[in-house]
């Protein structure tokens, strides 16, 4: 990614996030305001609970398209210059979505696999060691790997684990990827 568009990305980052905040804010004023005229003057309680519900609307849109954005940024290398970016990958990191993600790969493992499973049994070795890593508290997981991992295990439409129609083959890549992402904490 240039470093315009980096900038861009960042501008537009902040600007949505300004704009969840203003939108659920006068939200929120406008729907207590709506409340009180309950009692002081009822001819503003329509307008304001409908202002109050258009802006709270709004706010979640807003609140969704930064969302999308740091999701889609976060498959960028370059984009974890961002702050914003490097710390949603970095929750991917934590050790509690960690443990997540191997317990989700245990439980595919440790269950009877269907014949439409075979990507799962042709790589079983290779997913009991990412899920062995993802548990070892003494491993660091690369915010970027951590975001792929989860990719693998919850996306279809991205995932050669999930997704039939992508190359089996492709499966033993990305678990290499991950993998990659593991470093010894230092102490």
């Amino acid at each position: 990614m240039y470093a315009r568009a980096l900038e861009d990305a960042e501008t537009r980052l902040v600007n949505l996030h300004h704009d969840e905040v203003e939108r659920v804010a006068v939200s929120a004023l406008a729907l207590g305001g709506s409340l009180v005229a309950t009692v002081v003057y009822t001819p503003f309680v329509i307008p304001l609970f409908l202002g109050g519900l258009a802006l709270g609307i709004l706010g979640i849109g807003a609140i969704w398209r930064h969302w999308d954005l740091l999701d889609r940024l976060a498959d960028d290398g370059d984009a974890y210059g961002i702050p914003a970016v490097r710390a949603y990958a970095a929750r991917d990191a934590r050790m509690d979505r960690r443990l997540g993600n191997a317990a989700c790969i245990r439980s595919w493992l440790a269950g009877p696999l269907p014949p439409a499973d075979a990507r799962i049994a042709d790589h079983a070795d290779m997913l009991e060691e990412l899920a062995c890593e993802l548990e070892d508290d003494e491993l660091d997981l690369d915010p970027a790997c951590a975001i792929a991992c989860r990719r693998l295990l919850t996306e279809p439409e991205v995932s050669p684990l999930l997704n039939n129609a992508l190359p089996c083959d492709d499966l033993g890549s990305w678990i290499v990827r991950i993998r990659s992402g593991f470093r010894r904490r230092s102490v």
